[in-house]
């Protein structure tokens, strides 16, 4: 028997993830397709100093907050 998707992300990112995230919270069955073999989208692959330059308050992942002071650059 095929199994049936109710939605397919493309891309593991931080979108793709999130997404994920949500769908899964749903109760959806999904499925996340990244081209590289490891998550986190491209930009690993580009950049090897590039660092996150965002607060940690703005950066964290649903579900999944980083701790500590939210207003340090992590």
């Amino acid at each position: 028997m095929k199994e049936t998707l109710d939605t397919i992300v493309i891309g593991g990112g931080q979108a793709g993830l999130a997404s994920g995230y949500h769908l899964q919270k749903k109760g959806l069955s999904f499925l996340i397709l990244e081209a590289s073999d490891r998550i986190g989208g491209s930009w690993p692959s580009y950049y090897d100093s590039l660092k996150l330059f965002s607060p940690a308050g703005y950066s964290s992942m649903p579900g999944l907050k980083f701790s500590g002071n939210q207003n340090r650059y992590p």
